[in-house]
């Protein structure tokens, strides 16, 4: 039974205060002294797509008019939500097109994390698979005593 009236959940309930605070931003940086015809700041694109330490493995063309990094911890239960119900249609819909070219970047937020993204890294050319197949039994291995 929903805690909220009127039949909303909990998920309507986030995403309407998420459109609020959305709506409101402009406002508010109004109030705070920026001006209305002021830039806003914006990190230079030749930082954003600098290569990190490890180099980024990518998929789909190299030519796509759409880049996606995402930035994901092996221990988190939204990275791993994202690649179990979202990444593949992405991939499906728009990375196999030839429509976005993406690259997953490790993001690890523990030590568990990290020698999970190393285990991936370790694999070659078997990378992808061992991501699908770690985000898919992310439970049994990164939340258990």
């Amino acid at each position: 039974m929903s805690p909220f009236r009127f039949g909303a959940n909990r998920r309507d309930f986030l995403v309407f205060g998420g459109a609020l605070a959305v709506a409101g931003a402009p406002a508010l940086a109004l109030a705070q002294g920026e001006s209305k015809d002021a830039p806003a700041a914006k990190a230079p694109l030749d930082l954003l797509m600098a290569e990190p330490p490890l180099p980024d493995l990518w998929m789909g063309d190299a030519k796509a008019p759409v880049t996606i990094i995402e930035y994901a911890s092996m221990t988190c239960s939204h990275c791993a939500d994202f690649n179990v119900r979202t990444f593949p249609l992405l991939k499906a819909n728009y990375i196999d097109k030839g429509k976005v070219r993406f690259a997953l970047r490790e993001f690890p937020l523990d030590p568990l994390a990290a020698a999970a993204a190393m285990l991936a890294r370790c694999s070659g050319d078997k990378r992808e698979a061992m991501v699908e197949l770690m985000f898919a039994q992310q439970k049994n291995w990164a939340f258990v005593n």
